[in-house]
């Protein structure tokens, strides 16, 4: 790990641990108002070209410009919290240089993880196989790391929702591949269309796992209003 790569997950670490305390101690209080997220910040970017997180902001009132990131998306860690606060980060960096200050900058990264490996979006139709293998008949967590830039203020969290799936036979699997639907998700599969008949249960945000926590997405931008002095 190089000293810059060091910097940057003690940074994360920092940040959750942060979080949490803040949470903790109810800074993210539901009972809390603040102006319409639009006219806060007039200029909102998604550093994503995902359709579903457009959708999901779209729930808080937001119509984002949408500016897909480009940043390196390698991933090293084991940790599927840190990986996702990573990587979210790093497309937002990426993004930020193209517009002024005066911008709220969202990306966001999501990954599954089967207990013993992280899973991004499947390379191809014989990785999306092994995928829905290796998570049919189980549970498994999805995380989604966000990432929030306004100016020099930066602010972060990881949301985790566990999901069940029933036992998936050979041609389930092969049926689902062949309609093309799980080739752009992580896990190569997503919650919300026809895989739905293989949910058995969730555990935590159902948007979680589309893509982008709306709820605590939503508590944080009220608490990075206050942190920058926009409430």
């Amino acid at each position: 790990m190089t000293k810059e790569e060091r910097a940057e997950l003690d940074f994360l670490e920092n940040l959750l641990k942060k979080q949490k305390e803040e949470e903790q101690k109810g800074v993210l209080s539901r009972e809390e108002r603040i102006r319409p997220l639009a006219e806060i910040f007039p200029k909102i970017v998604l550093a994503s070209q995902s359709p579903r997180r457009v959708e999901l902001i779209q729930l808080l009132g937001i119509t984002p410009e949408v500016y897909p990131s480009h940043a390196n998306e390698e991933r090293k860690e084991e940790d599927p919290q840190l990986l996702t606060q990573r990587l979210a980060f790093r497309k937002a960096e990426e993004v930020r240089k193209h517009f002024d200050e005066n911008t709220l900058i969202l990306a966001a990264d999501t990954v599954v993880f089967d207990g013993k490996t992280i899973l991004g979006k499947p390379k191809g139709e014989e990785d999306a196989f092994r995928m829905l293998s290796s998570l049919s008949g189980r549970k498994h967590e999805v995380y989604t790391g966000v990432c929030l830039l306004y100016g020099e203020k930066k602010m972060g969290f990881c949301e985790k929702t566990t999901v069940q799936l029933l036992r998936l036979s050979e041609q389930e699997i092969r049926e689902y591949i062949a309609s093309g639907d799980p080739m752009d998700k992580a896990g190569a599969y997503g919650i919300q269309g026809i895989f739905a008949r293989f949910v058995k249960g969730i555990e935590g945000d159902y948007y979680n796992v589309m893509g982008l926590p709306v709820s605590r997405l939503y508590q944080s931008l009220k608490l990075f209003c206050k942190e920058i002095g926009k409430n």
